[in-house]
């Protein structure tokens, strides 16, 4: 579980990582840049999120709120997680 703060809407949502690939570039491989460079996917969803209030109160997004905000920020949301998931494997 990965746990993403959207500080433009104060708030914060975990996601579930549901399908990632990762494949290693292949300098020699003329047919396709993507084979050459490697690239990364990833599907993620929403499981949950809050939204604080200016005294720190949370509140439930429920799964409308979590869904406009996968709408809203799904890129940033993504790069967020492929962070964790580069920090993950510096560590390992």
């Amino acid at each position: 579980m990965y746990e993403v703060a959207i500080d433009a809407e104060a708030c914060v949502v975990q996601c579930e990582i549901l399908d990632l690939v990762m494949s290693q570039g292949n300098p020699g491989a003329l047919y396709s840049d993507w084979d050459a460079q490697g690239y990364r996917e990833m599907e993620f969803r929403i499981v949950s999120g809050n939204a604080y209030d200016e005294h720190g109160a949370a509140t439930d997004l429920g799964r409308n709120g979590c869904a406009a905000l996968a709408e809203r920020y799904g890129e940033f949301i993504e790069g967020e997680i492929w962070r964790q998931l580069d920090v993950e494997r510096d560590v390992i």
